[in-house]
């Protein structure tokens, strides 16, 4: 079977990209990847909303003309905002559905493709992706540490899983620009 970043996609032929993916694998092997990820993100999202909010709040601090994509770009106070809640709410949902994916990529790569593509229409640009995973990443750290669930293993296993979903998002968002 074809595996992308280690997981089994159910196909046998490797495109260059999926080969420098597997080259990212370190030695925890796709298995333990998988689990770090899925476990760390049931933690997650068990209080969605919150977690949401503050991926929403760290993009914005880093960069803070993407709020500008958003039509949510004129509220006053965006931590109380339903709008962003409302929004940070789907965007963590989606990456439950990524993370739960991971178990059959086969399903999951058309699913980040059409994602991927779908977001050229709000203005979202390739360097946006290291913005929205640096406030992942951030959002993942700080919420999961106090529970002493992020681990350099839990940390890397998420670097190389949002590695996985920009090479997936990326090209489809340029081809659809």
């Amino acid at each position: 079977a074809r595996k992308v970043a280690g997981f089994s996609t159910g196909e046998t032929r490797l495109s260059s990209s999926e080969r420098r993916l597997r080259g990212r694998l370190n030695k925890m092997g796709p298995d333990m990847m998988k689990t770090h990820v899925q476990e760390s993100w049931a933690v997650i999202e068990k209080d969605i909303k919150p977690h949401g909010i503050k991926f929403f709040l760290r993009i914005f601090e880093i960069a803070p003309g993407a709020l500008q994509l958003f039509s949510f770009k004129d509220v006053k106070d965006l931590a109380s905002s339903p709008e962003l809640a409302t929004h940070a709410c789907q965007v963590m949902n989606t990456v439950g559905k990524a993370v739960a994916g991971l178990s059959d990529l086969q399903k999951l790569i058309p699913v980040l493709k059409t994602l991927g593509a779908a977001h050229a229409k709000y203005s979202v640009k390739p360097e946006h992706f290291p913005i929205v995973g640096a406030a992942l990443l951030w959002m993942l750290e700080e919420d999961l540490t106090p529970m002493g669930l992020w681990t350099p293993d839990v940390k890397e296993a998420w670097t190389k899983t949002w590695e996985t979903v920009v090479s997936v998002m990326e090209p489809a968002l340029t081809a659809a620009a």
